[in-house]
């Protein structure tokens, strides 16, 4: 996967002389008008602060549910399983009887 990047350029004809741009390889992923450079190269690093502080609330999130239940959310969708059917102990009791008549 490339590498993201975020540039303030020069533009032409438009109503702003800048514009930052975001982009992934060679595809735009977002880009917005800005009246300078120094403007332009805030708004990156606002953008960027932005990003990591959602990242950090999101892992204080998951500590938060972790704590709540004892264990890892990741865990629920095997948990839903349990207690139907056979289970894998069962299974191997199976095994072993049929290990017996050899």
């Amino acid at each position: 996967m490339a590498f993201v990047t975020g540039d303030v350029v020069p533009v032409s004809g438009d109503e702003l002389p800048f514009k930052v741009v975001f982009m992934q390889g060679d595809t735009v992923l977002a880009e917005w008008l800005v009246e300078s450079l120094e403007e332009g190269h805030s708004q990156i690093v606002e953008a960027l602060k932005s990003l990591a502080d959602r990242d950090d609330e999101e892992d204080e999130n998951d500590k938060e549910d972790e704590d709540e239940d004892g264990e890892d959310d990741d865990d629920d969708e095997e948990d839903k399983g349990k207690g139907k059917g056979k289970g894998k102990d069962e299974d191997d009791d199976d095994d072993d009887k049929d290990d017996d008549d050899d």
